[in-house]
């Protein structure tokens, strides 16, 4: 390789790092707000599934078990309600992982509301 082509490649490398620069931050503010966008709407789409699938199997198992036995409204109600009680206990784990903060976390892995009492 000569000089010449040496100094244009130097010159090349110089201008490319000067637009990357220009250009990144646009990108990271751009792909973090599509990024929390797409995070809400997929934790609503698990919340929503969450209780769905809850009051579906609570309804399913109640329904058989009525079928089984012969009493038709006692079984479905009570697996309704455990069903519906399943989800809304699958809801409180996503919306309380969602409010602990990224902050309070240590270096041994544990956060401020893990940890143990004689610690």
């Amino acid at each position: 390789m000569t000089d010449h082509e040496a100094i244009k490649r130097d010159q090349f490398d110089d201008r490319l790092a000067q637009l990357e620069q220009k250009v990144a931050p646009r990108a990271k503010k751009a792909k973090s707000s599509t990024l929390s966008e797409q995070s809400s709407l997929g934790m609503a789409f698990r919340i929503a599934s969450d209780m769905i699938a809850g009051i579906a199997v609570g309804l399913g198992i109640g329904y058989e078990l009525d079928r089984w036995t012969g009493y038709r409204p006692v079984f479905i109600i009570v697996f309704a309600m455990l069903g519906m009680a399943a989800g809304l206990r699958n809801v409180w784990r996503v919306v309380n992982v969602m409010d602990v903060p990224d902050n309070g976390t240590q270096k041994d892995g544990r956060s401020q509301r893990g940890q143990r009492i004689d610690d």
